[in-house]
């Protein structure tokens, strides 16, 4: 153990955001920030607002869920085969991880049914440059910011 390490400060703890319930290790109402990045992708769109409800009862009002992940189109995408495709917009990769490809209609939708407000929801179009092979891959993910309201 770092002696540096306090509990008052940072606690660390493990769960699954589809079925732990944070409240359990984390206050109500007590949270400035959450970062999703690369998170959502990995879940069952069935299971996704599940996580979203979750933090929705730790996050304090006003304050904000920062997303960043893969959006509709993006080269990961469009490399799977079609054996790959689980749904819509969601595949699974070789190694059995899951991937699911958003749209801004889907995750404004997503956020806005747990009772989130929209800040800022927009493609962020990228590329990824392989100067050995001489590549050049386009990247499309989603960026955007959620936040509770301040009264309900």
């Amino acid at each position: 153990r770092n002696s540096l390490y306090s509990t008052e400060r940072c606690r660390v703890f493990q769960c699954d955001l589809t079925k732990d319930d944070l409240l359990e290790n984390i206050p109500a109402d007590s949270v400035d920030v959450v970062t999703l990045i690369f998170v959502l992708s990995a879940i069952h769109p069935d299971k996704m607002h599940l996580v979203l409800r979750n933090i929705y009862k730790v996050l304090k009002p006003g304050k904000c869920v920062l997303f960043r992940d893969y959006g509709l189109y993006d080269h990961a995408m469009l490399r799977f085969k079609s054996g790959s495709k689980l749904g819509e917009n969601f595949y699974v990769r070789q190694d059995g991880t899951r991937s699911y490809f958003f749209t801004t209609e889907f995750l404004s939708q997503l956020f806005k049914a747990e009772g989130y407000e929209e800040v800022v929801n927009e493609y962020m179009h990228r590329e990824t440059v392989n100067r050995k092979e001489d590549l050049r891959i386009p990247r499309v993910f989603l960026q955007s910011k959620f936040q509770k309201p301040f009264s309900k």
